[in-house]
């Protein structure tokens, strides 16, 4: 590799890691300081969501990835929940653009975080409630509350919001992105 071809290569791990980290930090240090609802939004979900859609899978599946592991480690969940969770959120995801929604639409960018959330509420109920009847996690009966319950019903929602400010911000200041999306 030529010189500059590697200091091109260091210098996009180093923005990718930053952007890991900028992530998990506001994720887990403001965000969930946030009153209730906003404590439920997932930047790093949508974020992730956003990666897919715009730059490619790929990029979205190693965002996920990194992300999901620096959010284990202030889960209450089994060490590695959150990264399957995550990676498994952005396969569906990339699996329901490749086969459902094949243009990058306002339209299929807000269904497809739609969709990608009800997973990803989903998978986090079902290995809540099976590490609860594996004695692994005793929070299920705090976590099914109702309080818990309409969080997750407002993450929806704050979704769906962030991600269509997104498309809107992203089209109008990138040329880049522009190409994308229209």
């Amino acid at each position: 590799m030529p010189r500059m071809e590697r200091l091109e290569h260091f210098l996009r791990i180093l923005w990718n890691a930053l952007g890991v980290i900028f992530f998990g930090i506001m994720q887990a240090g403001f965000l969930q300081a946030l009153p209730w609802p906003f404590d439920y939004l997932n930047i790093v979900f949508l974020a992730g969501v956003f990666i897919t859609f715009a730059i490619g899978y790929s990029q979205g599946l190693w965002f996920a990835f990194f992300c999901g592991l620096a959010m284990d480690f202030f889960s209450y969940l089994p060490f590695g929940t959150m990264t399957l969770l995550q990676v498994l959120s952005v396969i569906a995801i990339n699996f329901m653009f490749i086969n459902f929604f094949t243009n990058r639409s306002l339209y299929s960018l807000i269904f497809l975080g739609f969709l990608g959330n009800i997973i990803y509420i989903i998978g986090l109920l079902t290995f809540n409630f099976i590490f609860f009847v594996l004695n692994l996690n005793n929070n299920l009966d705090k976590f099914l509350l109702w309080p818990n319950l309409a969080g997750l019903m407002w993450q929806i929602l704050f979704s769906v919001i962030v991600l269509g400010i997104s498309f809107f911000v992203f089209s109008f200041f990138g040329k880049k992105i522009k190409k994308i999306f229209y």
